[in-house]
């Protein structure tokens, strides 16, 4: 069973409804929580379920970022399901804690955890009391059912239980937190730039940007020698400010701003001119400085390759699916390239993606009365079928994409995750305007390569 899946049209009613998932669009949320915990130094995910979602997780984790992935499990049985699972949860926290010495241990539920109705916290406390005066890492529950929601919900749970587990209110430390959301660690490195070039002292959230496109050594599997530290969590409590870089991944800041009265503003992704933009004025309006003359540069270079491109991306109809905040971002950047993103998919519902996809038109010339294809809380069964009779020259999404625009005929250009037919999806950036005009260049040169000859002609 699935979440209903509903296609609106630009009024916004439903339209046709279907009661199972053919091929998802989505992630679980517990791919979500790991992802976020392997931006944090010395830290592991203990999932509190089967081996197999461990299995599953370290599977898509490693063909997308071509890097070894640790996840560790309570691998749970038949007897567990009828019994429930504290014992093997015990088990694992005395395994984890003498054989790798975490600092963090994130303990992620899953389907079958919460279904059984284990107790985590009760059993973590159990734990902490069993092993009274030896030294512990921090150990913190979060609640991931997979049946429900997606990896982004898994990513803001899992932020914000670090938060509310570890942040300390001391001093003032002028700095801004940063919540990235779901990005490639390429696109992290790309908000790291922006907040060096202007000078910004910030608390990344997590920091994947090295634990996940690593240099090659000769160093055995491990925990992430790198990343967010404990240290760090504990001084998002003393910040100016926080920005997150995700409408779905906000409640840590929220939590701050409501225990620490910490201002906390969440802006769309910064992908394309508008959406970078609200970024660099987001930063200004938290500190006290001003836009740096190479930021004003780097925008310009982006505002030159938009322009150059123009004539080749000029109306081409584009759909693109993924995570909500990514897919919002996406039509508004192609919009801005000229192009029409008539068809938008997202695996979920959400009424934070639906008001979002209202603003895309602001600003823009030619887009009045601008109403997209919505497939909200669909399946890539649902986006085939609507491209059957809504065509398009363009798909973007990850790697599941490709079987839909083999049949089609177009070409699809892979952002999102996971993409494992390609190599470097770590190394794929497409945010702030360096990143956009990474973007820009590859999609009107996929454009060229489908639609034009070799002497640059239209065929």
């Amino acid at each position: 069973m699935s979440d209903v899946y509903v296609k609106t049209d630009g009024a916004h009613h439903p339209s046709e409804k279907h009661f199972s998932v053919v091929n998802p669009s989505r992630m679980c949320q517990p791919m979500g929580a790991v992802q976020a915990l392997m931006g944090v130094k010395n830290s592991i995910t203990l999932i509190h379920g089967s081996q197999g979602c461990s299995t599953y997780m370290r599977f898509q984790l490693t063909r997308h970022l071509r890097e070894p992935v640790e996840v560790a499990s309570t691998a749970l049985n038949e007897k567990t399901v009828i019994y429930g699972g504290e014992y093997n949860l015990m088990k694992a926290l005395k395994n984890i804690t003498e054989k790798q010495k975490p600092s963090i241990i994130g303990v992620v539920s899953s389907c079958l955890t919460e279904t059984i109705g284990d107790d985590m916290a009760g059993i973590i406390e159990k734990f902490k009391e069993a092993n009274l005066g030896k030294q512990l890492p921090e150990i913190i529950p979060i609640s991931t059912p997979s049946y429900a929601g997606s990896h982004i919900e898994g990513y803001d749970k899992a932020i914000k239980g670090l938060v509310e587990h570890l942040s300390l209110n001391s001093t003032p430390n002028g700095k801004i937190n940063v919540v990235p959301g779901h990005m490639s660690p390429a696109d992290i490195g790309e908000v790291k730039d922006i907040l060096k070039t202007m000078e910004c002292d910030s608390i990344i959230l997590a920091d994947t940007s090295e634990s996940l496109d690593a240099p090659l050594s000769e160093s055995v599997l491990g925990l992430p020698n790198c990343g967010t530290t404990i240290e760090e969590i504990e001084d998002t409590a003393n910040s100016s400010g926080t920005i997150t870089l995700s409408k779905h991944a906000d409640s840590a800041g929220k939590f701050l701003e409501k225990k620490f009265s910490i201002k906390s503003v969440a802006i769309p992704t910064p992908i394309g001119l508008r959406n970078t933009d609200s970024f660099i004025n987001a930063i200004c309006d938290l500190t006290d400085l001003e836009i740096p003359a190479q930021i004003e540069r780097d925008r310009g270079r982006l505002m030159d390759a938009i322009v150059d491109a123009h004539a080749y991306n000029y109306h081409r109809k584009v759909a693109i699916f993924g995570d909500p905040d990514f897919v919002v971002a996406m039509a508004s950047f192609v919009a801005e390239m000229g192009m029409l993103p008539v068809v938008l998919c997202i695996g979920i519902k959400s009424a934070k993606f639906m008001e979002d996809i209202k603003t895309i038109p602001e600003g823009l010339s030619g887009y009045e009365g601008f109403s997209p294809v919505i497939l909200e809380g669909a399946d890539l069964y649902d986006l085939e079928k609507e491209l059957e009779t809504t065509k398009v020259d363009l798909l973007i999404g990850n790697s599941y994409g490709a079987e839909i625009a083999k049949k089609e005929g177009i070409p699809l250009f892979r952002m999102g995750f996971p993409v494992f037919d390609r190599m470097g999806a770590q190394r794929i950036s497409s945010m702030g305007y360096n990143g956009s005009i990474k973007t820009a260049d590859a999609l009107t040169n996929m454009i060229l390569d489908h639609y034009y000859d070799e002497a640059g002609y239209e065929l």
